[in-house]
């Protein structure tokens, strides 16, 4: 009879849309750690860890990328590291104990529809957000009940979110976030009669700089028969709660993002240098094509500007007239060639080549304000 397991089946549906880390796990002989970062709390849980007679052992949980241990939890001796397998088994103990191997899922959101597509593009899963209460009650739930599980309880556990919280803040970070973490026990019977928890760890990231944020969780998983389920349980939490950072490896991979960064900002500056060198070079080819444009337009308007005076000086010989200015510069043509030129404000003018005559003197004429006239070449 094929044997039920509604974990693993769990594991696979979240295993097709999570992000894992790059990380192993495995047991190693000691450890010497600093245990500054641990928090060690029993209140934690309801009741004592119980571990039998059989103590505890060291547990790594080691980092590919850089070779070594990202931190170490203490576990049952009886509890054997599983092979890698098809069910997710981590851990598996005499007594019918199962711990599953951890599973991470994130997506991004953003209210910028271009910003959520650019994630998609660049094979990023875009959901929007859900709280914890409504990601138990509209994905874990419904699941985990249509393989035949049933929901039996579920409880806080703040210290683990303060873990995660806190290991968080001891990682290299580009860009700024306000990062806010939850953490919720979910506790289910399996239609063989065993009893599971599933740990939720939950987190949300806003990046108040950029705008956007990352949000997701962790699962923690365990398996038991009734008789043995509250112990593994409480095992199971204490030993997530005395997870102990390895420092070294703090150490290692901020400096080792944090020179990714700096190069990836270096280059983003040399490109951006780059374009505005080649738009300062555009603009001073453009103000230098303008320029010449202009000088060009100008040296038209000029050659212009003589050749219409020219033209209007040869069309007012053939008419002899010329241009006169009054005291305000106000240009009028004239005809004829008299030394002297009075015009009233009816623009009515004399000519006449009697400099000693002024009509605002003669009696005939002084009916009207006459201003002199004066030869002039502009205009033309």
């Amino acid at each position: 009879m094929k044997r039920f397991n509604f974990l693993w089946l769990l594991f696979i549906l979240i295993l097709l849309n999570s992000c894992g880390e790059d990380k192993e796990n495995t047991i190693l002989q000691e450890y010497s750690f600093d245990t500054e970062n641990k928090l060690n709390d029993q209140a934690a849980i309801s009741e004592q860890n119980n571990t039998g007679n059989q103590g505890l052992k060291p547990y790594y949980v080691m980092n590919k990328q850089f070779g070594m241990p990202i931190g170490v939890m203490p576990i049952p001796s009886t509890w054997i590291k599983q092979e890698a397998n098809a069910e997710n088994i981590l851990f598996e103990a005499p007594n019918g104990v199962k711990v599953y191997n951890e599973i991470f899922n994130s997506f991004f959101y953003s209210n910028s529809p271009q910003r959520n597509q650019f994630t998609l593009q660049s094979g990023g899963n875009v959901k929007p957000i859900k709280s914890l209460q409504l990601l138990i009650n509209e994905e874990l739930k419904p699941f985990i009940e249509s393989q035949g599980g049933r929901y039996i309880n579920q409880f806080p556990l703040p210290q683990l979110a303060q873990f995660d919280k806190q290991f968080n803040s001891y990682l290299f970070k580009s860009t700024p976030e306000q990062r806010q973490t939850d953490c919720v026990v979910t506790e289910w019977e399996g239609p063989d009669g065993k009893l599971s928890m599933v740990i939720v760890r939950y987190f949300i990231a806003q990046y108040t700089s950029i705008g956007g944020l990352d949000w997701g969780y962790t699962l923690n998983s365990l398996e038991a028969p009734k008789a043995e389920y509250e112990s593994a349980k409480n095992t199971y939490i204490n030993a997530l709660l005395n997870f102990q950072i390895n420092p070294q490896w703090v150490q290692t991979n901020n400096q080792y993002y944090a020179q990714a960064a700096q190069q990836s900002n270096a280059a983003h500056q040399q490109r951006m240098a780059s374009i505005q060198a080649q738009g300062q070079q555009i603009l001073a080819a453009g103000r230098a094509r303008s320029q010449a444009m202009d000088n060009q337009y100008n040296a038209w308007r000029s050659n212009q500007a003589a050749s219409d005076a020219g033209h209007a000086k040869y069309i007012d010989g053939i008419y002899e007239r010329r241009n006169m200015t009054d005291a305000s510069g106000n240009i009028y043509k004239v005809d004829g060639y008299e030394n002297n030129v009075w015009m009233n404000h009816n623009n009515e003018y004399i000519a006449t080549d009697n400099s000693l005559w002024n009509p605002n003197t003669d009696n005939t004429t002084n009916n009207y304000n006459w201003q002199h006239l004066e030869e002039t070449d502009n205009g033309y």
